[in-house]
């Protein structure tokens, strides 16, 4: 079963919802910007709101890939669901396996799966962006961080309130996010060095 729900999972992740919200905005986020379906390049195109919405709808497929994996196995069915459905945004079958940044999902299946570490992972982005002036190195320092505190957690054997109980499977999902995050994110970074300034 635990196959069965990173399938569910990755189908879950893989749904266009982003560009589907754009287009009711008269745009598409393949074509417009940078070119990818995430909530930065929607409120490039659109504006805060649909931004806001698609962050808000990817953040709910996440939620929903962990509780899906969860009642199909369990806590490895959570970790398999979650990781699986960031895959699927970030390696869209629909978009040619290409897609977002998996940021706004992988925050989905934070909050579903371990959610006392939504808070501090939000305020290492925070304090990250305030430091570095940009969003790649505040995702950069945020990925490390929940890479981190997923040994600190069973160690310390911190709760998780409605999250998994099996605090050791918590550097498997990490492991997974980060491994799928970390490459699309370091490329952001790098991008204003590889770049020349336009005027």
């Amino acid at each position: 079963m635990i196959i069965v729900a990173a399938v569910v999972g990755y189908l879950i992740g893989s749904l266009p919802t982003a560009n589907g919200l754009a287009r009711l905005w008269g745009v598409d986020l393949r074509t417009t910007g940078t070119g990818n379906p995430g909530a930065n390049n929607a409120r490039r195109a659109g504006g805060i709101t649909l931004a806001a919405l698609v962050l808000i709808v990817e953040i709910g497929k996440g939620v929903a890939a962990v509780a899906v994996g969860a009642a199909l196995a369990g806590d490895p069915g959570a970790v398999a669901s979650g990781v699986a459905a960031a895959a699927g945004n970030v390696y869209n079958v629909w978009y040619g396996f290409d897609g977002g940044k998996g940021l706004g999902i992988s925050s989905g299946v934070v909050i579903g799966a371990w959610p006392p570490a939504f808070p501090i992972l939000l305020g290492v982005m925070v304090i990250a962006v305030l430091i570095t002036r940009s969003s790649g190195y505040a995702s950069l320092a945020t990925v490390g961080a929940i890479l981190i505190l997923s040994f600190v957690w069973p160690a310390a054997e911190l709760p998780v309130a409605w999250g998994i109980t099996d605090l050791w499977l918590l550097p498997f999902l990490a492991g997974g996010l980060v491994a799928l995050l970390a490459p699309k994110h370091l490329a952001d970074a790098r991008r204003p060095f590889r770049e020349p300034s336009r005027p």
